[in-house]
């Protein structure tokens, strides 16, 4: 009886040994798949890296080109592109300019077409306006400054400078001999100032009829009056005169 009792307890010990033996290996078999998985997994990302494919919170992907964040290439710069020409140069917004005589050019600003001179008889350029008028018309500052100069130059006559300031003087010359007592050097003018007449004193343009002979110079440099004032040539009123006509 004993040894048929043994007999069991024996056989039932072996299958529980047996059952366990395979639960082991079974679990064994389960981690190293686990481990395996978990080890090619590490070998895509590297310590650090971000799973392109699972943005983060609230971020947008980065293209490569920025910071991340998408900025469409037309978007307006906070700039605002100023038009060349509202101010002329060495002016300022305030600066108002009126006519320095009436008439209409006779003789326009010319610095790479050479125009004939009558008096010298050949061609130059002509870096100023000659504006038409009658001898002794009254001539006028066209801004606000302080005259600078008044002289006798021996080519063009009695002249007049006037600095408008920020580098911006206007040259009135071909003026009559005779100045407005009041109009002296270092004066303050206004706009439309009469601070002489028009004269015949230019050496150079003598054979021209009557005119003013005007400059602008910025810095030194003589530039276009037109860019300043805007005054007819003797083609517009010829034009104007004609569709009046008709």
């Amino acid at each position: 009886m004993k040894e048929s009792i043994r007999e069991k307890l024996t056989g039932k010990g072996a299958y529980i040994i047996l059952v366990l033996l395979i639960a082991t290996i079974l679990t064994l078999s389960i981690v190293s798949i686990v481990s395996a998985v978990n080890k090619k997994d590490d070998a895509k990302l590297p310590d650090g890296a971000v799973d392109s494919n699972t943005p983060s919170d609230g971020e947008t992907p980065s293209d490569g080109t920025g910071d991340g964040t998408d900025t469409p290439s037309d978007t307006p710069s906070d700039s605002t592109d100023e038009k060349p020409g509202d101010t002329p140069a060495g002016s300022t917004d305030e600066t108002v300019y009126s006519l320095p005589c009436e008439g209409a050019v006779q003789k326009d600003y010319s610095e790479d077409v050479l125009v004939f001179s009558q008096t010298m008889n050949d061609h130059r350029i002509h870096l100023g306006l000659d504006i038409s008028g009658k001898l002794g018309d009254p001539v006028k500052a066209v801004a606000e400054g302080i005259i600078e100069k008044i002289f006798s130059d021996p080519f063009m006559g009695k002249t007049i400078v006037i600095d408008h300031g920020n580098g911006l003087h206007s040259y009135y010359m071909n003026l009559a001999s005779a100045v407005p007592e009041e109009i002296k050097e270092g004066i303050s003018v206004k706009n439309g100032t009469v601070i002489g007449a028009i004269g015949e004193t230019a050496m150079t343009e003598c054979a021209d009829e009557p005119h003013l002979h005007f400059e602008i110079r910025l810095d030194g440099a003589k530039v276009n009056p037109r860019n300043y004032i805007t005054v007819p040539s003797f083609s517009e009123t010829d034009e104007t005169q004609q569709e009046s006509a008709s």
